[in-house]
C-alpha cells in the first residue's frame, strides 16, 4: 500500500490543528506518543523521553548540525536544541507544519518545505532524526539514500517509529503484513514504509549505515487509556463512513495501530544508525 507525498501532506494539513487542540501533547506542540520509559514520572517527561535520548546522543557525539526529518510543528527540534550551540534544520512536506514551525522557532532553525525522499536535504549534518515520520516515507529506499547524501561520515541517523514485528514481509503477503489491523493502520495514517527491522537494516547497509542501537519501546506506551477504548467504540460505529472524513480516517488508523501494538504485529522502536561510509 503506497501513498504519494501529497497524500501525506494533505493528511497533516487537514488534521494538525485537531491534533494540537485535542491531543494530550497538543499544548506543548507535540503530536507524537508519550513514552513512559526509565526515570519518567510525569506526562510531560514522557513526551520528552525520546527527545532526551537524542540529546544524549548529540552530547556524546558532539554533533553540531541537527536535521529533523518530518519536523511537525517544531516542538521536537526546539527541545533537542535547547541549551546547546547546535544548528538546527527541519524539513516537512506540510505547508501547515512549515508555517507553524517557523512561527515557533523563529531564527533557531532553518525550516524547509520539501519531500524528504526526493528533494535535496540541508547538509552536511552530523545527526538526522525522524520521530514517527519514516513510516510515512513514500519510498524507504529513496528516503535512506537521500539522507545518506546529507549525513557526514561518522554521523548518525535516528529513527523512532513503528516497525513490523518479526520477519514478516512488507508486500501484503503472509504474516503480520497481511493482517486487517495492519492494513487499516497503513491506510488511516498513510503509512507507505511500515517495514520489518531487517528490511530497513539491509537498506541502511546498502547506503553506508550500520545499526548501533536498537530499543523496543512498545512496553512503555499507553495502549488502554479510557479515551483509547472510547475511540475503539467510535470506530466500530463509524467505520463505514471513515473515508468521508480526514479526521475519522486518522482515528481509524490510530485505533488500528493500537491493536497492532497490543497483538505484537507492530513494535515501536528507537533505532540508531551510524554513517560508516
Amino acid at each position: 500500500m503506497k501513498f504519494e507525498s501529497a497524500d501525506v501532506a494533505r493528511y497533516y494539513d487537514q488534521n494538525t490543528r485537531s491534533f494540537l487542540a485535542h491531543g494530550q501533547g497538543g499544548a506543548q506542540g507535540i503530536i507524537h506518543r508519550a513514552v513512559w520509559g526509565e526515570g519518567v514520572s510525569s506526562r510531560e517527561d514522557a513526551f520528552h523521553f525520546v527527545h532526551d535520548l537524542l540529546r544524549a546522543r548529540i552530547a556524546e557525539s558532539s554533533a553540531r548540525r541537527i536535521l529533523d526529518l518530518g519536523c511537525g510543528v517544531g516542538a521536537s527540534l526546539e527541545h533537542v536544541l535547547r541549551g546547546t550551540d547546535a544548528v538546527g534544520f527541519g524539513v516537512t512536506n506540510s505547508g501547515v507544519h512549515a508555517d507553524l514551525t517557523r512561527r515557533r522557532l523563529g531564527g533557531q532553525a532553518t525550516i524547509s518545505e520539501l519531500d524528504f525522499c526526493s528533494d535535496p536535504l540541508p547538509g552536511p549534518v552530523d545527526l538526522a532524526f525522524g520521530i514517527e515520520s519514516f513510516v510515512q516515507a513514500t519510498d524507504a529506499e529513496a528516503f535512506i539514500a537521500n539522507i545518506a547524501d546529507a549525513v557526514t561520515t561518522g554521523g548518525y541517523l535516528v529513527l523512532c517509529d513503528d516497525f513490523l514485528a518479526g520477519s514478516a514481509g512488507d508486500d501484503g503477503g503472509a504474516g503480520a503484513a497481511s493482517d486487517r489491523w495492519v492494513r487499516e493502520f497503513r491506510r488511516g495514517w498513510r503509512a507507505s514504509s511500515l517495514l520489518n527491522p531487517a528490511t530497513v537494516d539491509a537498506i541502511a547497509a546498502e547506503n553506508g549505515f550500520e545499526l548501533v542501537e536498537d530499543r523496543d519501546l512498545t512496553s512503555y506506551l499507553e495502549l488502554d487509556r479510557p479515551r483509547d477504548r472510547a475511540l475503539g467504540l467510535l470506530i466500530a460505529l463509524t467505520r463505514p463512513f471513515a473515508s468521508m472524513s480526514a479526521r475519522l480516517e486518522s482515528h481509524l488508523g490510530g485505533n488500528a495501530l493500537r491493536q497492532c501494538l497490543k497483538r505484537g504485529l507492530v513494535a515501536y522502536r528507537y533505532r540508531v544508525y551510524k554513517a560508516v561510509g
